[in-house]
């Protein structure tokens, strides 16, 4: 299994395809963002790689989640080694919502937990928050230099609009 060809992947299915949904009124909230986005993964994985290989759960309780009392939005599990691949929490906020920080934050600390939990089983993980925040509440990143924990294991696909336009970014840490 080529780890990096899934995790280029991944993020090339952030800046087109899930970039072109959003543009075509496709995504409305955070529910049809993860639609859509196991729609294009389920798509180029079978495209990409062998039809089997992978197997693609939402809100799964399995794979040592039910012990740390938390289910993250998707994950991609090789099918072969029953190891998780890739791990998403998916946030979809507007200014509207006054806890969109907090929202985003909150998963952070959740891939924080995944990664200090799971990495003995699943060491080759990767972690992704993909977060869509519209209105005047414009952040291009939310990690820093600061977060050891996340280097080389998180990445952001995010979305915010710096000037009445939605930019669709990739920040791998």
């Amino acid at each position: 299994m080529n780890f990096e060809q899934l995790d280029r992947t991944i993020k090339e299915i952030w800046i087109n395809e899930i970039q072109k949904d959003y543009n075509d009124d496709m995504i409305l909230n955070e529910d049809t963002l993860k639609n859509v986005l196991y729609h294009h993964l389920r798509s180029h994985l079978e495209k990409s790689f062998e039809l089997n290989s992978f197997v693609i759960y939402t809100e799964c309780t399995k794979y040592g989640f039910s012990t740390i009392h938390s289910r993250p939005d998707m994950i991609i599990v090789e099918k072969d080694t029953q190891k998780i691949v890739a791990i998403f929490e998916i946030k979809y906020k507007t200014v509207r919502n006054s806890r969109v920080e907090g929202a985003v934050y909150y998963d952070f600390d959740k891939v924080k937990e995944y990664i200090n939990t799971l990495d003995s089983v699943h060491s080759k993980c990767n972690y992704y928050i993909a977060a869509i925040t519209l209105g005047e509440y414009n952040r291009p990143n939310w990690l820093d230099g600061r977060s050891k924990w996340a280097k080389g294991r998180v990445n952001e696909l995010i979305a915010y609009e710096p000037n009445e336009t939605l930019s669709f970014q990739v920040i791998s840490h």
